[in-house]
């Protein structure tokens, strides 16, 4: 069994982003492990609860939280790439709380520490 860590860099409107989505269903599918899945730069975009997805579209916001509750895989944004671009964990005026609950904010450590306890990185 292969130990594996993801960093995420697409927002939800790239299909880049559902590939790294299927790629990481068909590693658990294989027998594989993933430590976590890293979301940076855009890729914090992916746990905005106020992305609207159009109807004939893979909301990736669902589709990541249902990877995250079959799975129990830990999802991890970026605080700071998250607050750059207008996520906020914060309720005092003025600040809104849009980060979706399947998702753990944490910072660069966590991606070291992730990084280092996997046999293998996957940037996508």
């Amino acid at each position: 069994m292969t130990t594996f860590a993801l960093i995420i860099t697409t927002p939800p409107t790239d299909n880049k982003t559902h590939t790294a989505l299927m790629y990481a269903e068909a590693i658990l599918a294989a027998g594989h492990q993933i430590n976590g899945v890293f979301f940076y730069q855009d890729g914090v975009l992916n746990a905005n609860n106020y992305v609207l997805t159009p109807s004939d579209e893979i909301n990736l916001l669902t589709a990541w939280s249902d990877f995250h509750q079959r799975s129990a895989t830990p999802l991890h944004i970026c605080i700071t790439a998250g607050e750059r671009r207008g996520l906020s964990d914060n309720n005092e005026d003025g600040f809104v709380d849009n980060i979706n609950k399947n998702f753990t904010i944490s910072g660069l450590g966590e991606l070291v520490v992730l990084t280092s306890s996997a046999d293998k990185v996957v940037q996508l």
